[in-house]
């Protein structure tokens, strides 16, 4: 089976914005949102986009299931258009993980 060495960190990046994005919640309701810490979270967010999108197009290479990468790209996406989306983006961003860390192969491209 074709594993690509990167989809164990990429996991592990969406599940750290995971904890970051929950982060954003307590700066927001705590008054300490200030340009400065939104730049922050909205930077990790679009870094997040960024290697999702990379790990899609090395998952297609590989013939691996591109479901992972895909969620990936829309969790951390919500939260970068608007933190309004900090909830949807996390439980996209978790499924994103686990389907990231099955890693299987895609069969309807193998046959």
């Amino acid at each position: 089976m074709k594993k690509s060495k990167y989809d164990i960190w990429i996991g592990a990046i969406n599940l750290i914005n995971c904890l970051l994005f929950i982060a954003s919640w307590f700066a927001i309701f705590g008054a300490d949102f200030t340009t400065r810490v939104a730049m922050f979270f909205y930077l990790f967010a679009w870094i997040g986009v960024i290697i999702n999108a990379i790990a899609v197009v090395q998952s297609h290479n590989l013939q691996i299931s591109l479901v992972g990468p895909i969620l990936g790209v829309v969790g951390n996406a919500l939260y970068g258009f608007t933190a309004v989306l900090a909830l949807p983006a996390v439980i996209v961003n978790i499924v994103s993980a686990f389907f990231i860390f099955m890693q299987h192969v895609n069969h309807f491209k193998t046959k």
